[in-house]
């Protein structure tokens, strides 16, 4: 498990398993989600460079996004009371 804080700790918002042999269609999916952060991550005027990364593992791909844009799209949550 990994040591950093909350605050450095990226998010996993996808993750798929690679298939044995090299698939273009994979390849496709995986840049087209990449690519939907990248916009998500200008949107929220932050650098998808920075702030979006794909890590490729033996057995599995993430694409992970940095704390500052989860922040970004995640709504803030409030508290209430049914009255």
């Amino acid at each position: 498990m990994s040591e950093d804080s909350k605050e450095t700790q990226w998010v996993t918002v996808s993750s798929f398993y690679r298939p044995a042999e090299p698939e273009a269609g994979f390849e496709d999916i995986l840049a087209s989600e990449e690519a939907r952060w990248a916009d998500t991550a200008r949107q929220a005027g932050l650098v998808p460079k920075e702030h979006v990364r794909v890590t490729r593992g033996e057995e599995e791909v993430t694409i992970e996004v940095s704390p500052a844009l989860e922040a970004a799209f995640t709504p803030v949550q409030t508290l209430w009371k049914a009255q």
